[in-house]
């Protein structure tokens, strides 16, 4: 004989069992579908409980326009608007929204640090809350600051919206008044203060009263407020807010634009204000100056007569004009971005450097006409100045009159462009998106601990690679749970349901120990710990090796706990070694081929009876009447009986339950073997659970107990 010739698992793939993959995973949650419907429900319930536990919550939006190159005052200036208006990128503007200068007065327009909570469960969770907004509200500073007052409704139900009363932390009413009425009274020292704007409530309905520091709501509005710029410089800046009233979140919005808006246009006119008092001090100054040019040119043309430009001078006085004008505009702008930028700023040198252009080309203009007549020169440079002093007047009583409608408050750089509107459907909750969260939730959860169960309780081996690895016996076959014996009518499997997957794979069984045994007639079948269906295993593969033309006696010496013997038969092997019972009697015909030696009704003293010269010679003389020999004996963990069966064995055939034994004891049991001088031995997985949704199962009422000994009773089936 030959030792593991064939292993029927070696043309599988090398994938070992301890690999999960996708198809493994979904078979496993299907194995154990009630774990995840229950999971699922109760994360459906929760997810309906939280979803409408929420309060809902109305987002409300506006569009506000700021222009960046300049107010429409900045604008109508013309050259004067650089010194009133510099760029406003919308990243500014966007933190001047959520400074603490604008929302600390919306605030306070909103009263926004007070607040009046509705605190009944049911109402909640049908989303019938009442509401009260609160006007102004003082509690007195003596009581615990994390003490509860309560606003309750009138329980009178004509009465509920307009009429309410105040009741302190012991539960004492201490005030009662009605909507719209400020109320001041002396309590505990203190002052209860409050003002109640607007109510709508049921009867008896109660709300929590909380008086916030308006620094805290400022943070809180702040943090619930969202400011951005649409698109990329736009200069179209979008604020959104969200609050469980529509109508509230509307108003303040609409509050924090307008208030934004205002001081724009207060800061813009304090600022023309400051401008235009400039120019009228400087207005006197330039007016002489133009007078006195003009004075001087009409002395002039008195002293020297009409004099007449010819077309070269005339072109040269054009040119200067708009060199001047052009030189006084790179002087203001110089002006204006030397308050923003330091000397050395790419901005101030480049204007710095178009100004020393404009002066050169205006001495070269005077190099130009030096061939002129020195009357028309001197005309020439009177007439320009006059002109050049002309504007410059010109262009400043237009300036006054504009910074003038600009102090009037009428203009800024920053306008609403849509108003902040009572939306009709509220942002949140989500109650789709919490509900398939929930119920995703609670399927995550049922297969985590689906998974921790199956590690914890299933800590045995799994993967026939590593058995082989790790041991050096081969795994001749992996049989699965199946739940066919549940209803077994007949002896075994293989007579009932020949083709149930348990069937195929004792077959595959089959077929390796006739390539292994050759002509070997003994075969022991045992298990490593108890539970492993070692007795399952040897009456099926009794009847295969029957159906396939063979003489087989299946000898039951598992005393302890017999299975193959409770058939109604109570008297068998043992009996028959204690010449008790004559052979032929002991024996069962099961069919033509397959008969049945029973553990028999003695169980004590099994080590002993199997050792006898009785047995062996039993088992001599039965090799002379049978092809094989199975014995069904104890597991080799649990007693000492599977070794002595072993001396009169050919091969053995060890049972592991798949994910229950472990790899310390089967090694264990394998060891035991090996010093009783055991060559030829393979091992079967039983009870292999594919996880593929069918859960194959035993429930033959196979078991051993808690441990082998004599005296117990046996099992019945």
């Amino acid at each position: 004989m030959q030792e593991n010739v064939l292993n029927p698992e070696s043309g599988q793939s090398k994938k070992t069992d301890d690999e999960i993959d996708i198809l493994e995973i979904v078979s496993i949650l299907i194995a154990k579908w009630p774990i995840l419907i229950a999971f699922v429900l109760v994360g459906m319930v929760a997810g309906f409980f939280v979803a409408n536990y929420i309060r809902p919550a109305f987002s409300s939006d506006a569009l506000l326009q700021v222009d960046q190159n300049g107010s429409s005052a900045g604008l109508a200036l013309g050259d004067m608007g650089a010194m009133l208006d510099v760029a406003s990128p919308a990243d500014a503007e966007i933190q001047l929204i959520q400074s603490r200068r604008v929302l600390e007065v919306v605030v306070d327009a909103e009263h926004l640090s007070y607040d009046a909570i509705p605190v009944a469960l049911l109402p909640r969770l049908l989303h019938q809350e009442g509401r009260v907004d609160v006007g102004y509200l003082h509690l007195p500073r003596t009581y615990d600051p994390k003490a509860r007052w309560f606003l309750e409704a009138s329980q009178d139900s004509s009465l509920a919206d307009s009429s309410y009363q105040i009741v302190d932390p012991m539960g004492k009413v201490v005030l009662k008044g009605r909507v719209g009425d400020t109320y001041r009274i002396p309590l505990a020292g203190d002052t209860l203060a409050v003002l109640i704007l607007n109510m709508m409530a049921s009867p008896n309905e109660k709300f929590l009263l909380s008086e916030k520091d308006p620094r805290l709501a400022l943070d809180a509005l702040r943090k619930n407020l969202t400011v951005a710029e649409q698109g990329k410089k736009t200069g179209i800046i979008r604020m959104e807010i969200q609050h469980r009233y529509a109508d509230r979140a509307a108003k303040i919005l609409n509050t924090i634009a307008d208030t934004y808006v205002r001081q724009n246009v207060e800061a813009r006119s304090k600022e023309a204000t400051k401008t235009l008092e400039f120019l009228e001090e400087q207005l006197p100054a330039v007016k002489a100056k133009l007078d006195s040019s003009e004075q001087i040119l009409s002395s002039y043309r008195q002293e020297e007569g009409s004099i007449d430009l010819n077309g070269e001078a005339r072109s040269a006085l054009e040119k200067r004009m708009d060199l001047e004008r052009h030189l006084l505009e790179l002087q203001q702008k110089y002006q204006e971005t030397t308050r923003l930028f330091k000397e050395d700023h790419p901005t101030v040198l480049a204007l710095k450097k178009q100004q020393q252009q404009v002066r050169r080309e205006m001495v070269k203009l005077v190099d130009e006409t030096k061939d002129l007549p020195a009357k028309q020169q001197e005309i020439l440079r009177l007439q320009g100045d006059v002109n050049v002093n002309s504007a410059i007047y010109t262009n400043m009583m237009n300036n006054i009159q504009q910074l003038r409608v600009v102090q009037a408050g009428e203009v800024g750089n920053a306008r609403v462009v849509d108003r902040a509107r009572i939306e009709l459907t509220p942002v949140k909750p989500r109650k789709k998106v919490i509900l398939l969260g929930f119920i995703a939730g609670g399927f995550a959860a049922g297969a985590v601990l689906i998974f921790l169960l199956r590690v914890l309780s299933n800590r045995g081996i799994r993967s026939s690679s590593e058995v082989e690895r790790e041991t050096g016996v081969s795994v001749y076959a992996r049989i699965p749970e199946t739940r066919q014996s549940k209803n077994l009518k007949k002896f075994t499997l293989v007579e009932q349901d020949s083709d149930d997957l348990a069937c195929e794979a004792l077959r595959t069984l089959r077929t390796s120990l006739e390539f292994s045994m050759m002509d070997s007639k003994v075969l022991l079948i045992t298990g490593i710990t108890q539970d492993a269906g070692k007795s399952f295993v040897a009456k099926n593969l009794s009847a295969l090796f029957a159906m396939n033309g063979k003489k087989v006696l299946l000898v039951d010496v598992d005393f302890r706990a017999s299975v193959l013997s409770h058939r109604g038969r109570k008297r068998g092997l043992s009996d028959y070694l204690l010449g008790k019972l004559p052979l032929e009697e002991a024996l069962e015909h099961l069919n033509p081929q397959m008969d049945l030696l029973g553990a028999g009704s003695f169980s004590s003293s099994p080590s002993e009876m199997i050792s006898s010269k009785a047995f062996e010679s039993l088992i001599d003389e039965m090799k002379s009447k049978y092809d094989l020999i199975v014995i069904d004996s104890a597991p080799v963990l649990a007693v000492a009986d599977a070794l002595i069966a072993s001396r009169y064995s050919d091969f053995v055939l060890i049972v592991v339950r798949y994910g229950h034994d472990s790899m310390e004891a089967l090694r264990e049991g394998l060891g035991q073997f090996d010093k009783a001088n055991v060559k030829h031995k393979a091992i079967v997985f039983n009870r292999c659970v594919y996880e593929n949704g069918h859960g194959y199962g035993y429930g033959y009422g196979y078991g051993y107990g808690n441990k082998y000994g004599y005296g117990k009773k046996k099992k019945k089936s």
